[in-house]
């Protein structure tokens, strides 16, 4: 059986955790071997938080041969970064999808993906590598998801519209149809996005203005 390592020790590491633990494969396909320290470091009380053993940090751990690993880490570059020292060791990834999410068989997803519960993925919506879904988000038919990008809790993504690589997108925004977000930008918690937002703007509001 396969085991699980989650990237990250952080709050967002701790819900992974449990939604792994209702995620399709687990017990079958693979259990919870434990945790690597990610791109921030907890205080002493704080590592006691976690309810799985911590086996290192990224730049040390020896892979093993059974071992798969999710990035559970919401900082859109800072998956990148850490997936890439993973990868370049011959680490693999799995998509952990909850068994409470609902996804359409036409939906393309990539490599390393979380898909949190109680998610909605749309027909023909496209979803990169290494994105990270959360709870009660909707990702309409069309829509496309860049690699890397953080969708944060009741999201709702509208029929064709384009999120680019790398994009952070936080709680409660709506993202219209056919808009597009561009690389590396920064949707902030609440935002009506009604057309563009630029590579690398942070945009707040209703609508959606930079900041």
């Amino acid at each position: 059986m396969k085991q699980l390592i989650i990237i990250g020790v952080g709050g967002f590491a701790r819900e992974v955790f449990r939604y792994a633990q209702k995620s399709v494969g687990f017990g079958v396909d693979w259990q919870i071997k434990g945790f690597l320290d990610g791109d921030v470091k907890l205080s002493a009380e704080e590592y006691k938080l976690l309810p799985e053993k911590l086996l290192g940090d990224v730049d040390t751990y020896e892979i093993c041969a059974d071992d798969v690993f999710t990035c559970a880490v919401g900082s859109p570059k800072a998956r990148r970064k850490l997936a890439e020292k993973i990868l370049a060791r011959g680490g693999q990834f799995i998509n952990l999808i909850s068994s409470l999410a609902e996804i359409i068989s036409t939906a393309e997803l990539g490599r390393g993906v979380i898909i949190s519960p109680f998610v909605g993925v749309s027909e023909r919506a496209h979803i990169g590598d290494f994105v990270a879904v959360n709870a009660q988000t909707i990702i309409g038919h069309d829509a496309h998801v860049g690699n890397f990008s953080c969708i944060m809790p009741h999201v709702a993504l509208s029929g064709g519209c384009k999120i680019g690589a790398e994009v952070f997108i936080g709680s409660g925004a709506v993202i219209l149809p056919k808009a597009k977000v561009e690389d590396g930008a920064t949707v902030g918690a609440g935002c009506v996005v009604l057309k563009k937002v630029r590579a690398g703007k942070t945009v707040f509001g209703n609508p959606a203005i930079e900041i």
